[in-house]
């Protein structure tokens, strides 16, 4: 759709009616324009477009036009990028808000509406994929409001707004071009043509190192590859030659996602529990979090101290989350807890290598020892052509177990086909009874003397 011309009343809006974190615009007149580039294509001279780093403009891509380059505005990037697409489905600031899972950005200083963070107009909501924008019924003013939840909010409902005529501040994929516009075809003929592959690669690699630019791609070692999966193995040896470096990158990125994920400032309400152990409850907004939290999960706790208080830090696990967001997290330890302080705390995730450690700790076993598992599974796990079997034994009247609940007919099948085979793979959603239908079969082959 056209989102800017004579269906809405108002040509362009060339500036803020407030600076730096305004949220409504009305139409006034040109602003000069300087020169920016994109961290994606950047050459030392612009201001980046796409991806690669750097505090100022310029740093990616030539475009010389500052109204066609935002700023991620997460303080640990704040690089610049284009509203072009160049080679890839979506404009290169879309892309690495997407692929970086940030979602914040402010316009350029020199653009037609000025150095703006793009925010909801009623509860100053920064996630621009959440925003969308409308026009005052009678004026010539744009408004900035997120979907949820100030969209329905009955107040806004009576104020000089057309809800109705919401439109999202982006739309396939790119800023609308009213807002950002998108470099013309002679800007992006003199920015460094970038592939999609390059931009992905760069986007991880700043996940590591925030400040490398395009060419870190260049030195060695950056782009060794794993070696990749196949259908069918040799053997045990080469099995685990291929699936043990993948496990260990595998763990390498929860590690440092998991410890990416600290939060300052946070508010505590303490409590003691039955147990006389203390319970500090906290938010952690889902929103923001890019782990989800279930009970059993290690926090750590810090205080960093203040004139009455000494420095302080307590791990604990996560023993419930309450329907209002909170998480209560009990405490290893009470000895020396500020409970008389309910501010300026930090929680960090404690990583566990435990499930890793089993992975690889299972495929050297499966490598090194050939009774480790029946032949009929060795073979079966290599990919090689193994004739079916089936496990001949008694099946029970009743699949379910003592003390779980009752089996549906899915669950019952799913029971009944696993006792019969060597080998299955039970998979489902989320609280499709996957475990109850495990314990099941457990204590069915239990009973039956059914081995490992």
């Amino acid at each position: 759709f056209n989102t800017q011309g004579d269906d809405f009343d108002y040509p362009e809006f060339r500036e803020l009616s407030q600076p730096i974190r305004a949220s409504v615009w009305s139409p006034p007149p040109e602003s000069p324009s300087s020169d920016p580039v994109d961290h994606h294509h950047r050459n030392s001279n612009d201001v980046d477009v796409v991806p690669v780093s750097s505090t100022t403009p310029g740093s990616s891509s030539k475009a010389r036009n500052p109204a066609c380059v935002v700023r991620c505005n997460v303080p640990s990037c704040r690089k610049w990028f284009c509203n072009s697409r160049g080679n890839t489905s979506g404009s290169h600031i879309v892309n690495h808000l997407v692929r970086a899972k940030h979602k914040e950005v402010c316009l350029h200083k020199d653009s037609p509406l000025g150095e703006t963070i793009l925010e909801c107009y009623n509860c100053g909501c920064r996630n621009v994929f959440l925003l969308g924008f409308i026009s005052a019924k009678t004026e010539s003013v744009v408004v900035l409001l997120c979907r949820e939840p100030c969209l329905s909010v009955n107040a806004l409902k009576d104020m000089n707004w057309d809800l109705s005529q919401w439109c999202p501040l982006i739309d396939d994929r790119c800023f609308l071009q009213w807002l950002v516009k998108i470099p013309s075809e002679q800007e992006q003929l003199r920015a460094r043509q970038i592939s999609a592959q390059q931009i992905n690669k760069v986007e991880e690699l700043w996940k590591t190192n925030p400040d490398a630019s395009l060419e870190d791609l260049e030195k060695p070692g950056v782009d060794d590859e794993p070696q990749p999966v196949v259908l069918k193995y040799e053997d045990a040896y080469q099995y685990q030659n291929v699936f043990a470096p993948l496990v260990k990158l595998e763990a390498d990125y929860d590690k440092m996602m998991k410890e990416s994920q600290s939060k300052d400032n946070v508010t505590i309400r303490w409590d003691i529990g039955l147990n006389k152990k203390r319970i500090a409850y906290f938010v952690f907004p889902k929103e923001d979090n890019e782990l989800r939290l279930v009970p059993g999960d290690e926090l750590r706790l810090r205080y960093s101290g203040d004139a009455a208080h000494p420095a302080w830090q307590s791990v604990g696990h996560v023993i419930k989350l309450t329907a209002q967001e909170e998480v209560a997290l009990e405490l290893r330890a009470s000895q020396g807890v500020p409970v008389d302080v309910n501010h300026g705390f930090s929680v960090d995730f404690v990583w566990k290598s435990t499930s890793f450690d089993r992975m690889q700790g299972a495929m050297k076993t499966f490598a090194v020892d050939e009774t480790s598992v029946s032949g009929y599974i060795y073979h079966h796990l290599l990919g090689h052509e193994v004739e079916v079997q089936v496990v001949r034994n008694t099946l029970p009247r009743r699949f379910g177990a003592p003390g779980l609940p009752e089996l549906n007919a899915s669950q019952v099948f799913a029971v009944k086909s696993v006792l019969q085979k060597p080998i299955s793979l039970i998979q489902g959603p989320p609280g499709t009874g996957k475990t109850v239908t495990s314990a099941a079969i457990v204590y069915h082959m239990a009973k039956q003397g059914q081995g490992q």
